[in-house]
């Protein structure tokens, strides 16, 4: 039966896992270390709200009245939404939220010259992890990445404290942004896995 050879599934046919993946943050502001501890001690369980939206304005044309021309107008960013379980002295998205909110009022040691916002790139990983990225020394491969441009926080919320609940107590936090980018992992001609290049900034789609 030649045809199973065929079908045989591979890492090229593969569907990106979404349960692998890394959070890096980029301070505008090389001074402030608030936003390097978010992933100094724990990585984030969940990232949602990577999508964008651009708005339709309908017009009508003189003599042409069967139907509605559709032109793009107004582009706009959902906010993206980080949790992570709550750790004992981890403060840090806390202090990025008060950071921001005493640059604004003027408040603090904190002063408008000391930019709260960042960069974010999200690295999706692939899986199963391959020969090259195990080697010693070898860099983790990427298969998608995602960079966020000008984060802040807009929000940030804990899970309610309940004396007859099991679970943790989660933190999660609201960030908007904007605009995004993405890139995606290749293979070359000798069907060699080659990891998805950084993002540029300055060849930003959207």
């Amino acid at each position: 039966m030649a045809f199973v050879d065929k079908n045989r599934s591979s890492l090229a046919t593969d569907p990106i896992r979404n349960f692998r993946f890394l959070v890096n943050f980029s301070p505008l502001n090389s001074n402030d270390t608030n936003l390097k501890d978010l992933t100094a001690t724990m990585g984030f369980t969940s990232v949602s709200g990577m999508a964008v939206t651009t708005d339709s304005i309908p017009y009508r044309e003189g003599g042409y009245n069967t139907t509605v021309h559709q032109i793009p107008g107004q582009t706009s960013f959902q906010p993206v939404t980080l949790q992570r379980g709550v750790l004992i002295g981890n403060k840090s998205g806390w202090n990025w939220m008060k950071n921001m909110f005493y640059t604004v009022q003027n408040g603090g040691n904190r002063t408008i010259n000391q930019n709260f916002r960042c960069d974010i790139e999200i690295s999706v990983l692939p899986h199963p992890i391959s020969q090259e990225t195990i080697a010693e020394g070898a860099q983790e491969q990427t298969a998608m990445r995602f960079k966020f441009y000008n984060c802040w926080p807009t929000a940030l919320a804990y899970s309610d404290l309940n004396a007859g609940d099991n679970s943790l107590l989660v933190e999660q936090m609201t960030l908007v942004h904007e605009g995004f980018d993405t890139s995606f992992a290749s293979f070359d001609a000798s069907k060699k896995f080659v990891s998805a290049p950084a993002v540029d900034q300055q060849t930003t789609a959207v």
